[in-house]
């Protein structure tokens, strides 16, 4: 009985596969570069391009350094970085001119920095390959709850005699129900999508 062989090309076809972009809204995409494959047929609009923490060969640079020359000028393209993203990459990004976004330390200087432990940073980049949505990532919001004079004033005018701040934590709970834990949020692609709506309401 003879053994099914694979021929080569398909699998190395297979394992070139290209990254599907993820769509931000407003016309953004967004991709995470992981081989020079996820280079090929990217949407033309508006991209955050993701190099923080690429698994690349020797040949990405070269890669990305020719897809930047290719890619029209007029396109928004907004590229992430951290310290961890490869030097060779780096140096192709610095030298291109692009927007760049990432935490203190990363490779090359961003443009814009985000403020954001690069550690933190990482956990919530990595969160996304365990099944967090990418919406999730970059909606996070931290609601403080308020109620001060201005509420007591519009409760009292609503005709709630009564209204009065709501009682403070109870002091005897255990720690863990004192504080929640923030939402993980991916700062960096979140700075970048914020950026991006920015752009969008200054154009006529």
């Amino acid at each position: 009985m003879k053994k099914s062989i694979v021929p080569i090309f398909l699998l190395i076809a297979s394992l070139a596969r290209a990254a599907a972009p993820v769509d931000l809204g407003s016309g953004q995409a967004y991709v995470r570069v992981q081989a020079v494959a996820d280079l090929q047929n990217l949407p033309s609009g508006a991209l955050v391009l993701d190099l923080r923490y690429p698994a690349l060969g020797d040949d990405a640079a070269q890669g990305l350094r020719g897809w930047l020359a290719a890619r029209p000028r007029t396109a928004e393209l907004f590229v992430l970085v951290s310290p961890l993203t490869p030097p060779p990459v780096a140096t192709v990004v610095a030298q291109s001119g692009v927007v760049t976004l990432g935490a203190p330390g990363s490779l090359p200087a961003p443009k814009v920095l985000v403020q954001t432990e690069p550690a933190t940073d990482r956990r919530a980049y990595d969160a996304a390959k365990t099944g967090t949505p990418i919406a999730k990532l970059i909606s996070g919001k931290v609601v403080k709850e308020r109620y001060d004079e201005a509420s007591l004033v519009a409760d009292f005018n609503k005709g709630d005699h009564d209204a009065e701040p709501p009682a403070g934590p109870d002091p005897t709970a255990e720690k863990d129900q004192k504080a929640k834990e923030p939402p993980l949020v991916d700062r960096v692609l979140q700075r970048a999508a914020d950026l991006h709506r920015a752009l969008q309401a200054l154009r006529p």
